[in-house]
């Protein structure tokens, strides 16, 4: 059994899934914890807990309790924000069981066995943002994105404000896993903070896990606008993450202005790489034109993996 350990956004749900129909492989969600927008930034700032959105979404991505499935992306308005029946799910869990809520929550979304979830932190009450460094000043946590997103921003660096550790839990599924996925989801705000951590650095240096990256489809404008792939490519590996697949998409949708949950995309990510470590195809998905379709996608994966 190999092991595949996804460290990514939102939009990594669709590498989940796809992941999820490729026998025989042990599958680690690294999921970031620092988001401070919507449902999630109103729970962090409220109880003092880590945020819970990304894992909500992952968790759903693969859940096989149809109900909770059904219901668990709905929203109720509580205090004029509108909450994800999942996160508060999550958030009573955590409340009840403390760093235990995971197991049980595994339970009640039945999650497939072979799949995990690894909080990037242990501590469920890191109070840590993100800071964002642009050419317009500083913004801090993702959410001051979310609201600036119709505005294209010349993203110089990032950090935490805060000294946070990274989790054992990552640490052990980096070392053990035969491969990191990188991707898809925004770049600056869900995967790279990953990389922001005590800790990743060195791990990421010891690891022999062969590293895949499933560049962006489009570009958001309040983070990558204008990226080519070459330029995603040149920030992941500034961060001493050296790449072995490069996955690029190579359809495009005669469509001038999307919007998306979260933004504004400013067009198609253009794609000028060309070697050997590329891996290109039609990858997307014409219903939601900015994500994967997952069965598009796994003939990739498989090819790489097996």
């Amino acid at each position: 059994m190999k092991t595949v350990t996804i460290i990514g956004g939102s939009g990594a749900r669709n590498t989940l899934i796809a992941l999820g129909k490729i026998k025989n492989i042990k599958i680690n969600n690294i999921v970031t914890m620092f988001d401070s927008g919507g449902s999630t930034g109103y729970l962090r700032k409220k109880f003092g807990i880590y945020a819970l959105g990304d894992l909500r979404d992952r968790m759903l991505a693969v859940s096989e309790n149809e109900y909770l499935k059904d219901i668990g992306s709905q929203r109720i308005e509580m205090e004029g924000v509108e909450h994800s029946v999942g996160n508060l799910l999550l958030y009573s869990l955590v409340k009840k069981y403390g760093k235990g809520y995971l197991e049980v929550a595994k339970n009640i979304f039945k999650t497939p066995e072979n799949v995990d979830f690894i909080p990037i932190v242990d501590d469920i009450n890191c109070s840590a943002n993100l800071v964002i460094k642009t050419d317009s000043g500083e913004f801090l946590g993702e959410a001051s994105l979310d609201k600036n997103s119709d505005k294209p921003l010349n993203i110089q660096d990032i950090k935490l404000d805060k000294k946070v550790n990274m989790s054992e839990t990552a640490v052990n599924a980096i070392m053990d896993s035969d491969f990191l996925i990188f991707g898809p989801g925004d770049v600056y705000s869900s995967i790279l903070p990953n990389t922001l951590v005590e800790g990743f650095d060195k791990t990421i240096s010891k690891s022999k896990a062969k590293k895949i990256l499933i560049i962006n489809i489009m570009n958001k404008k309040s983070e990558t606008n204008g990226f080519k792939t070459s330029d995603f490519v040149e920030l992941f590996e500034k961060r001493g993450i050296k790449l072995d697949y490069i996955m690029i998409n190579k359809k495009t949708l005669p469509i001038k202005k999307i919007k998306g949950k979260y933004g504004n995309f400013s067009g198609w990510v253009e794609d000028d790489l060309s070697n050997d470590r590329t891996m290109k195809g039609d990858f997307i998905n014409e219903k939601i034109p900015y994500e994967h379709d997952p069965d598009k996608i796994l003939p990739t994966l498989k090819r790489i993996i097996n």
